[in-house]
């Protein structure tokens, strides 16, 4: 049991910061915790154990994590097509693409909940408190399709338990055009290379400065991005400004989580 206790605690931290910690939903409703994790945390599971066990990287958690936004808010509860889904919150036809079908504005807020809030800082910080096992799989082949039937149960959930609430099935070619989008972020996370480590002649930032950098850069996308074209024209370049601050970083020297050592120097 003591060795899964990794996967159990992300299988719940994932819809802890994806729901509570952001405010979409009530510390109240804690009892819920359960009924939440069987999608967010299985599919945050499941997507830790696949980039785990491929040798991927963090570019591709975030891309597992951006389909994953897009299953759950266009192909599930289609909060994206739904303009009455959060009653007078309109996250549809505000900044409207006809292409789309939806709005960027509501595009963009759920790839940023989803693919960083409620995927990729859960797994951080998990591996952040399990460094000596953060490289390896947390799951057997039991754990691993005992996961895979959570989240298909969840999944099964909040599609059905969605549509009895509230009616609505978007239009075919819009779930069409989502599902493909879905299926090409998948592909491309298994096809972006890995940034190697110390790949450029300069020394990685302190741990403080990326952090506190890391911490700027997300507070001030979620502030400037509002249902305007200029409030998404500035997080996007807020979020292309973190990716090539990310990238160009990874490719230092001494980049990556740091190594200690299990013997101490004795004093002088």
């Amino acid at each position: 049991m003591r060795r899964a206790l990794p996967a159990v605690g992300l299988f719940f931290l994932s819809p802890v910061v994806g729901e509570m910690l952001l405010g979409a939903t009530s510390i109240d409703a804690i009892g819920l915790l359960p009924l939440l994790a069987l999608l967010y945390g299985g599919g945050t599971l499941l997507i830790r154990e696949v980039v785990r066990r491929t040798g991927c990287g963090w570019c591709s958690v975030l891309l597992l994590g951006a389909a994953y936004a897009l299953l759950e808010e266009g192909l599930l509860d289609q909060m994206i097509f739904n303009a009455h889904y959060s009653g007078n919150y309109d996250m549809v036809y505000v900044t409207y693409v006809p292409f789309l079908g939806t709005g960027v504005y509501g595009v963009l807020s759920v790839l940023a909940v989803h693919g960083v809030w409620s995927v990729t800082v859960p797994i951080v910080l998990m591996e952040g408190m399990m460094p000596d096992r953060a490289d390896e799989p947390w799951l057997g082949r039991v754990g691993l399709a005992v996961t895979v039937a959570l989240f298909g149960l969840g999944i099964v959930m909040v599609g059905a338990g969605t549509y009895s609430d509230t009616h609505f099935m978007a239009p075919w070619p819009k779930l069409a055009r989502t599902a493909v989008a879905v299926v090409l972020l998948v592909a491309a996370a298994f096809r972006i290379r890995r940034p190697r480590p110390g790949s450029a002649d300069r020394d990685a930032p302190r741990p403080l400065l990326a952090g506190a950098a890391a911490f700027v850069l997300t507070s001030v996308f979620m502030k400037v991005l509002q249902p305007t074209w200029w409030g998404v024209s500035a997080a996007l370049v807020v979020a292309a400004v973190a990716l090539a601050l990310g990238l160009h970083w990874s490719r230092a020297r001494g980049w990556g989580r740091p190594t200690c050592s299990r013997s101490r120097p004795g004093r002088r």
